[in-house]
Order: C-alpha cells, then structure tokens, then sequence
C-alpha cells in the first residue's frame, strides 16, 4: 500500500452555522448546482465535473455564543471496497490514528483517519449512481 495513490479529491466538507444562509451563499449566489440534500443540516454541491462541497450545520447553531465554523475533512476516491479495507490496515500498521471505519454506507465504503495535526480525512470508495 506505500505506492498509494488516490484517483482524486472526491469531496470538501465545512460547517456551517445557518444551513440555509449557507444554501443560499453557495448555491444562488456562487452559482453551484445542489445535487443532493441529505435531511435538514446536510447539502452536497457539484463543483466542477466530478469534485463536491459539503455543507453540514454546526451542532451548537442554535447557541450564538458557539459559532461553529471550519474546514471539516477533506475526502479522497478510492477504487474498491477492498482497497478502503487495505488503506485501513496501511493505516493502522504505520500507526496512523483511525478515527472511523472501515465501515459500509448506502453505496460504498468509507474510512476516517486524523492526520499529525488532527485534520480529518476520509478515504471512500462509492458506486455509481445509476
């Protein structure tokens, strides 16, 4: 696995403290076409031909005194299931903190590690939408 090398940034997540202020910025002001909303705090942006922004509502946006707002993760393609499960275990060998997964979604398989700094990324691999 040292030759690793992911086919992309799949995807960009921030928090955000008011969704639809956030919808609204992102979407009829920069122009970007919302591909899927997933319930009331999650909205999914295409960004170019293949990359998305993520927007998730901060936990504490009902309390102005917590503002919650930053780069959440960044997300990397992956070719297979198997290959989520491999980078687990690189991960793991190499002493790399796992935060979540490996484990399934809805169409593929995702995994969460932290980087020397604490920043969040995720190693995914999902099918296509057909």
């Amino acid at each position: 696995m040292a030759n690793f090398n992911p086919s992309g940034i799949n995807h960009i997540t921030i928090r955000v403290n008011e969704i639809e202020r956030a919808e609204e910025f992102y979407g009829e002001i920069l122009g970007f076409e919302q591909v899927r909303k997933m319930g009331k705090s999650m909205a999914v942006y295409r960004v170019g031909e293949e990359d998305t922004l993520v927007l998730v509502e901060a936990e504490t946006s009902y309390d102005p005194s917590s503002r919650d707002y930053r780069v959440d993760h960044f997300g990397f393609y992956l070719d297979s299931e198997e290959e989520v499960d491999e980078m687990a275990e690189y991960f793991r060998e190499k002493e790399v903190t796992v935060l979540s997964g490996p484990a399934n979604r809805k169409r593929g398989r995702f995994l969460f590690i932290s980087d020397p700094d604490g920043n969040m990324l995720e190693f995914f691999y999902e099918e296509d939408e057909e």
